[in-house]
């Protein structure tokens, strides 16, 4: 083999080698610039939820919920509260009690748990008849307005109309209940310092 031919063999391996090396790189930068794309691009998913009693549909995402699901949810949580016996207080509670940010559940139970001695002793149960719901989809505040019937034993001894305000908390894809309490239902969502809380 003359020099001449090894020369033109070397460079045109050269320049096969070079491409391939190019390529390779270039490769790797798009590659780089994808994948920095995917971690900076944020998640702008909606998980839309279908009740198991068909009302409303609703969505959720990573950082807030539609003001259907608080509607939902408010009015689920008030019927737990106060839709009791003595025979399903304490299926209403530990359901109830699920919802309750942790950090409040102690309490929130010992004065459930107050209440539902109350309800046994006197053989009292209490009905809610719900009639409105009004949401502050900013504030996560929901309010439901309605009748409270109580009863002794089989009698209804009484009919009050009253208002219950949640405000809820969502966390990590969660909902929380921060407080549960009876308002004026002229202004529900006015702050009372002497509030019945749940």
């Amino acid at each position: 083999m003359n020099i001449q031919e090894y020369t033109s063999e070397l460079a045109a391996r050269l320049a096969v080698r070079k491409f391939f090396i190019l390529a390779f790189a270039a490769s790797v930068t798009v590659n780089l610039i994808l994948a920095g794309g995917i971690v900076a691009m944020e998640d702008k998913s909606k998980v839309v939820v279908l009740p198991a009693e068909p009302t409303k549909t609703f969505w959720m995402d990573q950082k807030s919920v539609s003001p259907e699901y608080l509607e939902q949810m408010g009015s689920y949580l008030v019927q737990l509260a106060l839709n009791n016996s003595p025979e399903t207080f304490e299926h209403n509670m530990t359901q109830l009690l699920k919802y309750v940010t942790p950090e409040n559940r102690g309490e929130t139970e010992l004065m459930l748990l107050q209440q539902g001695r109350k309800m046994k002793s006197s053989n009292a149960s209490t009905s809610f008849i719900p009639q409105s719901v009004e949401v502050l989809p900013r504030s996560m505040k929901v309010m439901v307005a309605g009748s409270v019937r109580q009863f002794i034993g089989n009698v209804l001894t009484s009919t009050t109309p009253k208002c219950w305000v949640l405000q809820f908390r969502y966390q990590n894809t969660r909902l929380w209940i921060e407080s549960f309490h009876e308002t004026d239902c002229k202004k529900p969502f006015t702050d009372s310092s002497n509030r019945e809380e749940i």
